[in-house]
């Protein structure tokens, strides 16, 4: 049985940044692509959370996105909820999450 995705405010937030991102520097299909990996990772998550690595933090997990993102994400009752996603160029180890 897979997890019902439920995305926070700031992993949606995180998401949209990085789609006009991707649209300005290179391409709406670009863009496009990522969306469509992203999500079908999600749902190979929903349906195998284990793929997730613990945290610091009690109850939060990451999981590497694409070879430029992590997503941190916490698991609530039948819900996966999206934390925050997190890019690798930035220091992961100072984000509230890890």
């Amino acid at each position: 049985m897979a997890f019902e995705i439920v995305w926070s405010a700031e992993a949606d937030n995180d998401l949209r940044q990085i789609v006009k991102s991707l649209k300005e520097e290179w391409s709406q299909q670009v863009a496009e692509k990522f969306i469509l990996r992203s999500y079908n990772k999600l749902e190979r998550l929903a349906a195998i959370p284990s793929l997730g690595r613990p945290t610091s933090k009690t109850a939060v997990y990451i999981y590497k996105l694409d070879r430029k993102n992590a997503v941190f994400f916490s698991l609530e009752g039948k819900h996966l909820v999206l934390l925050s996603i997190y890019a690798y160029s930035k220091d992961i180890k100072k984000s509230r999450f890890y």
